[in-house]
């Protein structure tokens, strides 16, 4: 062991015990600096969060040689390097694994997409301890381990109903349509079904922002929505009922003033029957519905209900309406 060697580890156990000199702390602080224009160390991860995997791979196998700190940066990478050569680590070889660049594939997240057919739901319950629930026709992604900073998760296609579990450290984000809802611990619906051309967001409990490219578009309290227009690229909030919104879990379906091309898509979803216009009436998007269904009503009763609404006429063959 060379002199210097010797007085480095010196001056690690002295930082350990909490027993440096104010010299003593700029020499370690100056050796420590050293490897950052050292050549022969590999420049430092271009994501932090490469980092921060490599990081935390270490923090396990030496924790118990290390005081709890609530120091940061290079303080606590200095901390490491001291336990690690205090515990037979050659300092040298520990920064460079430190700083050596981890191939990405090992720090991408293994993911799980769950999706849902036509005429059915679903409950996922999630590592953190958050339950989700899918509706019919939805696609959704996890990861099956969440990472240290943040819970992200995508709603991918559909709707879903989100019970977060509050974690003050890592919050909860989804991202659906380019939005990212993000909270801490709340409960909230989204809406975003491709066919209704917007997202939206009801809050039954807590608070949540709502963002597009990183730019917050407003936040939410229980019983407001925000509707974002995906065509205009605008977005508008309005006073609801959360648990309107969320009432699909127990089986009901709400239409509020919806156009027949919508009205296709919630009949397909919710009772696999598709609906088209008979002859001679080749456009019905100007006709709106609004009522309340249950899943469970059978088809005859469902187009009782709408035709009257409208006034129309309509047949049913196999597992096709046309509505006159």
């Amino acid at each position: 062991m060379n002199p210097n060697e010797t007085k480095i580890r010196e001056l690690l156990g002295k930082y350990l015990n909490n027993t440096l000199s104010a010299e003593e702390s700029v020499l370690l602080d100056e050796w420590y600096a050293s490897f950052d224009a050292a050549s022969d160390i590999p420049a430092a991860f271009a994501d932090p969060r490469e980092e921060a995997a490599v990081h935390n791979t270490m923090l396990k196998n030496i924790h118990h040689h290390i005081q709890p700190a609530k120091k940061t940066g290079r303080r606590i990478m200095l901390k490491i390097a001291a336990a690690a050569v205090l515990v037979g680590i050659v300092a040298t070889s520990l920064v460079y694994f430190l700083v050596k660049p981890a191939a990405k594939n090992n720090l991408v997240a293994e993911m799980n997409v769950v999706v849902v057919p036509e005429g059915r739901m679903k409950l996922v319950e999630l590592t953190d301890g958050s339950k989700i629930w899918l509706n019919a026709a939805t696609k959704f992604s996890y990861p099956k381990q969440f990472s240290a900073t943040t819970r992200e998760v995508t709603l991918i296609e559909g709707e879903a109903f989100f019970d977060v579990a509050h974690e003050t450290d890592r919050p909860f984000i989804v991202h659906s349509k380019g939005l990212s809802t993000r909270v801490l611990g709340t409960s909230f619906n989204i809406d975003a079904y491709s066919f209704s051309k917007c997202v939206k967001i009801s809050v039954a409990t807590g608070k949540v922002g709502v963002s597009k490219d990183k730019e917050i578009i407003g936040f939410l309290t229980p019983n407001e929505e925000l509707q974002y227009k995906l065509l205009v690229d605008k977005s508008v909030k309005t006073t609801g009922n959360g648990d309107i919104a969320s009432s699909w879990r127990t089986g009901k379906i709400v239409l509020d003033y919806v156009d027949f091309e919508s009205l296709k898509a919630i009949l397909f979803n919710n009772y696999n029957y598709t609906l088209k216009a008979g002859k001679g009436k080749p456009n019905l998007n100007h006709l709106r519905f609004s009522a309340t269904l249950k899943k469970t009503d059978h088809i005859e009763d469902v187009m009782k209900l709408l035709s009257a609404i409208n006034k129309t006429r309509y047949s049913i063959s196999d597992s096709i309406i046309t509505m006159y």
